[in-house]
């Protein structure tokens, strides 16, 4: 008798913001024999990048970890099976020897890659920290969490989207953002190069998306701040700026303009590595 296949659409678990590509997964007689990109899907359009091709070999992978591992001591050969029991009181003995403002949380990538839609796991990791009184990271922290809290606090999240990107722009600064590297996001970067846009990157080293830009500014790690400050003296100072904008839905702009007159762009030039007349050209 022949075996049953049949193929599930699903989403990319590989929680790549803001991809999610769509994924199309073949099952035979209850296993997972491979994966491929949904053409279907609007955003992702069939593609899938090695990340998420790769993805299924962690179904079914021998080396998953299926049940507690302890070490007596800080050795690579020292991990012994344990029961559940076990594992769990030693975590609690280790717990409560620290004390609940000593301990924290750090959920994994699993707990995003399994149950997309809910997060059941992660809620209720984040639950019961509420309860002990101890702390929860979330692992954006190290990722995209960080850049997005600044971008809120200085300005809107988004301004535009993707495809008003690729249609419109005429000008696309990539400040530390690879956004070659994303599939739903580089095709729009190729779409607006071919109208003509021009294309600038602002990172530490050369990524994909420098390879597709018109000029790359390649500043020492820890000096966007001294780059940053250096526009805005450019631009307070030539009067680059949309006077009525501000007027209307800024605050405290006067500080900020005489803050940044004192700003000499010699000092940024010596901190970002990048000549001062590069950083009055893009400014």
């Amino acid at each position: 008798m022949a075996s049953a296949r049949r193929t599930i659409r699903t989403m990319c678990p590989m929680n790549c913001h803001p991809t999610l590509c769509g994924m199309l997964v073949d099952v035979e007689d209850g296993h997972l024999v491979g994966v491929k990109g949904d053409p279907e899907n609007p955003d992702s359009q069939g593609f899938l990048c090695i990340r998420g091709q790769a993805s299924q070999e962690i179904i079914g992978n021998p080396k998953r970890v299926l049940f507690p591992l302890v070490r007596d001591r800080r050795t690579d050969n020292a991990w012994r099976r344990a029961s559940w029991d076990e594992a769990l009181e030693l975590v609690v003995a280790r717990m409560q020897t620290a004390g609940r403002e000593a301990v924290g949380f750090w959920q994994g990538h699993g707990h995003f890659a399994n149950n997309y839609g809910t997060r059941i796991a992660s809620q209720l990791l984040r639950r019961f920290a509420n309860f002990y009184g101890c702390q929860w990271w979330h692992p954006a922290m190290i990722c995209w969490g960080l850049g997005g809290f600044g971008v809120g606090l200085t300005g809107p999240l988004e301004t535009n989207t993707k495809e008003d990107m690729g249609a419109h722009a005429n000008l696309i600064l990539l400040w530390g953002a690879n956004l070659a590297s994303q599939p739903n996001t580089g095709r729009y970067l190729s779409a607006a190069k071919r109208r003509g846009a021009w294309v600038a990157t602002i990172d530490v080293r050369h990524t994909e998306a420098a390879a597709q830009s018109d000029e790359v500014f390649v500043i020492r790690p820890g000096t966007d701040a001294a780059l940053a400050l250096a526009f805005m003296h450019v631009i307070v100072g030539e009067g680059l700026y949309d006077r009525e904008f501000v007027a209307a839905h800024t605050v405290g702009f006067d500080r900020l303009a005489e803050h940044v007159r004192t700003y000499p762009l010699e000092q940024a030039a010596r901190e970002t590595g990048l000549a001062a007349d590069r950083i009055v050209a893009l400014a």
